[in-house]
């Protein structure tokens, strides 16, 4: 008589699980968890519904094996006939289960939710089922603080803003008294374009009392930016109280002078006597000669800004193919466009701070593969 054929498992191992956010307002619990599978090793993230526990820790299993099932490509040939299941079920299935069950509490109690250390407790909680150490639920709030920005160091040293904006929010929530944290999360915004939030986090970092050069700077820099030049002159003079001789402050206060047509060359003196080499560095680092505010422009031709500058024509070549000269282009043509009065200033400048010579020297023994290339342009 045969046997009765048992169906082959895959395997899946929940490893960890953490709270990513808790929507009072859509009645949402957010969580990441990471996982293996015949698929490999895999971090993912769900949204539940909050109903009731059970249903809910229903739910993130159901949803689990379906991912798992997709990513191991099993549901590709049903005729393998494998079927998932979490080896680590029975231990894991009943801490998801309270940790729901604590959520629904929570959001019943008529505290305010940003002062309730329970619910602050819920929004930076975690379970590591493989390495128990690791739990976040079973460390302090200091720990789990020094943890999230631990984490939020080393994504950002690898360009993951935006996962380390995710930490940081966990980190503001256990201590949102501390404008490092608005100051780190301005930094996440800025790199991912987000300038309207970089700027309201690194203006709260300062009114919390950040005393940091880097915030002053990063603030200025995105009022520049958004062509809002009085503002970013107020904030590099509040700077400048503080740090007087500081030359990156000077030089980017005088950048944004130059842009409202103010006299701005004595405040490069100034940084120049200061300290030369300095000057000369952040000059060429940071100095913005194309108006951001564009307006009317009068255009010439590389031709005639060679006779303009006195300057040959093949440097101002391979200036504007190097992009170390003012210089804009169309769309819809290749025609650079060069204007009269920022070519004038740029050329007084670099003349003037001792910049101009090794500059041709530079783009003279690094031409650049064809007349555009690597040239960063405004609109």
């Amino acid at each position: 008589m045969r046997g009765k054929l048992e169906q082959p498992k895959g395997l899946i191992e929940l490893i960890s699980v953490e709270v990513e956010r808790i929507d009072p307002e859509y009645n949402e619990l957010w969580l990441s968890f990471e996982y293996t599978c015949p698929g490999g090793e895999y971090k993912s993230a769900m949204v539940l519904p909050i109903t009731n526990s059970r249903d809910m820790t229903n739910i993130f299993f159901r949803e689990l094996i379906a991912e798992a099932k997709h990513l191991s490509e099993i549901e590709k040939n049903e005729s393998l006939g494998i079927g998932l299941f979490v080896t680590n079920k029975t231990a894991t299935a009943l801490p998801i289960k309270n940790l729901c069950q604590r959520v629904i509490e929570v959001l019943e109690t008529e505290e305010n939710l940003s002062e309730n250390r329970e619910f602050i407790d819920l929004c930076t909680s975690g379970f590591h089922f493989t390495d128990p150490s690791k739990s976040l639920s079973s460390k302090d709030f200091e720990q789990r603080f020094k943890i999230f920005m631990s984490r939020v160091t080393d994504k950002m040293s690898q360009g993951f803003y935006t996962i380390a904006a995710d930490d940081l929010e966990k980190a503001n929530v256990l201590c949102s008294t501390s404008p490092r944290i608005y100051k780190l999360i301005g930094v996440c915004h800025r790199e991912l374009g987000h300038l309207d939030l970089a700027l309201e986090m690194f203006s709260k970092a300062l009114e919390m009392g950040d005393t940091d050069k880097d915030t002053y700077l990063y603030l200025a820099e995105i009022h520049f930016f958004l062509n809002e030049m009085e503002q970013a002159a107020q904030v590099l003079k509040r700077l400048l109280k503080q740090y007087p001789d500081d030359i990156r402050a000077l030089v980017e206060f005088a950048n944004t002078r130059y842009q409202m047509d103010e006299e701005y060359v004595d405040i490069l003196d100034k940084a120049y006597l200061i300290d030369a080499d300095a000057t000369q560095k952040t000059i060429l680092q940071t100095f913005v000669f194309k108006k951001v505010g564009g307006g009317k422009k009068s255009r010439v031709s590389l031709e005639r800004a060679s006779a303009l500058l006195d300057i040959p024509l093949q440097s101002m070549r391979l200036l504007a193919g190097n992009n170390r000269i003012p210089v804009r282009s169309h769309a819809d043509n290749e025609d650079l466009i060069l204007d009269e009065q920022e070519l004038r200033s740029w050329a007084f400048v670099y003349r003037k701070y001792r910049l101009l010579e090794d500059e041709i020297e530079r783009v003279s023994a690094h031409p650049p593969g064809d007349r555009y290339q690597g040239m960063a342009l405004l609109p």
